[in-house]
Order: C-alpha cells, then structure tokens, then sequence
C-alpha cells in the first residue's frame, strides 16, 4: 500500500516545510506569468509623446505669462504643467513682470545712478528738501546719505545739519553711526555756515579720504568705511546686525 506523503519518512527524520503547501503556492500559474510579462513589455514599448502647442495656446501664452498671473494659474488654463509652460516662455523669450522686492532694487540702483551723476554738483539741495514719510519720519535711502556725507565731510555740526533738513539731532547722529562717517574728535566743527550755500564750503581732505562709498549686499544701501577696513567689512551697520542676528538664529 502506498503510503502518504505525511507518513514518508527522511533519512535526517526532519520534514520540510513545504510539504504541506498546496500545489498552486509552489507554482507560479502560467496566465499571472504572462499577464506579467505582457505588462512589461507593454510599459516598455509605450512611445512618449507630447502635445504640440497650437497657435491659440502660443498666443494666450504671449498674452498671459509678461502680466502677474501665477504659473500655477497659466498652466491650468492651458491644460499642461508649469514646467512646460516655464519652458515654452523661455523659448519665446518671455519675461515675468519684476516683483516687488526686485523693483525696489531696481529703483535704488537707479537712484544711486543720478546722485552718482549729480554728485558733483550737490548745490541742488535745498533747506528742508529731505525725503521723509508721509509721518515726518526720515527716509535714509542713497540719495539722503550722500548728502548727509557731503555735509559731514565739510565739517557742519549734527546740529546745523538737522537743522538745515529740519531733522531732530539723535535722527542725525543715528544715521551716520549706522552709515559709518568718520569720528571728528580734534576738528572744529561749524555751527553755522559762511555762506548762504553750505555746499560751497570746500571738504576737508583728511575726512574725504576716510570716506569710501560702498553699497551693503544686505540692505542694499549705501555706507562709509576707511580704505583700512575694506578687506575687513562687508556690510553696513544694519547688515553687520542682520548677519549676526541670522546666525544666533533669530530671524525677528
């Protein structure tokens, strides 16, 4: 009689742990087999295609993407990703419109190009013309440090210079520690001036040297340091604190 499979007995007495599988768990049906292999082959041979874009959508595209819509926005409205969308405006040519942080980078560069062209000639400022907040407050931008830098290189008091822009004297001192003037401890300074323009008072060569105009990378603003402190300092007052606050790990 012949026996079972549970009854065979192996020369090592152990029986293995298949042997009580069924027969479907140790092969592999031949339909999952080719159902795999046609899959495969399927996914391998599929031709990628892409969408040709019509005159319509190049139009549309011409049109929408130089404005402020979001790409997010253009690509749903063409119906394609806004990778492609971004590809498509880089072929044209097309450009976004400057945002907010690059217009006013813009701007300041353009005003740092006619004070540099009207350096020369800073007779044009007149008492009381100073760029200020619709509060009063100061705008310290290009413009209003060279001027406060012409005035303290030719030797005008705090005083006579917040007087003469109608500031307040701490606002003065402020903002040339924080533009990086020069100390002037031993000069004697001029409370008022000798003539009806105070810009035609000749500089003072000694402060004039120690004065290099540089712009911040941080505040993109302009500061002064000495020709010794090139190599040393990068930023402005207000960058240096910025810096440092970053890497204490503050960023308020």
């Amino acid at each position: 009689m012949q026996a079972s499979i549970s009854e065979m007995k192996f020369h090592n007495g152990l029986v293995p742990p298949w042997i009580g599988l069924p027969t479907g768990k140790l092969f592999r049906h031949n339909g999952a087999s080719k159902w795999l292999t046609t899959s495969k082959e399927i996914t391998l041979k599929r031709p990628i295609t892409r969408r040709l874009w019509s005159h319509n959508e190049t139009t549309l595209l011409t049109k929408i993407y130089p404005t402020d819509t979001a790409i997010k926005v253009i690509a749903e409205r063409l119906g394609r990703s806004p990778q492609a969308v971004s590809n498509k405006a880089k072929r044209l040519g097309l450009r976004r419109p400057l945002t907010l942080k690059r217009q006013r980078a813009a701007q300041a560069r353009k005003n740092g190009e006619i004070v540099n062209e009207r350096h020369d000639s800073p007779a044009s400022a007149k008492p009381g013309v100073f760029p200020k907040t619709a509060s009063g407050r100061a705008i310290w931008n290009t413009q209003s440090l060279h001027l406060l830098a012409d005035l303290w290189k030719r030797l005008y008091s705090p005083a006579f210079i917040a007087e003469y822009f109608g500031l307040k004297y701490n606002t003065v001192c402020m903002a040339a520690k924080r533009a990086g003037l020069p100390s002037r401890a031993g000069f004697t300074l001029l409370r008022t001036s000798p003539t009806e323009n105070p810009f035609a008072v000749a500089e003072n060569a000694t402060l004039a040297s120690q004065m290099i105009a540089r712009t911040c990378g941080i505040t993109n603003t302009v500061f002064f340091q000495h020709p010794k402190d090139r190599r040393q300092q990068h930023y402005s007052y207000l960058g240096s604190r910025l810096v440092e606050r970053r890497a204490s790990g503050c960023f308020h």
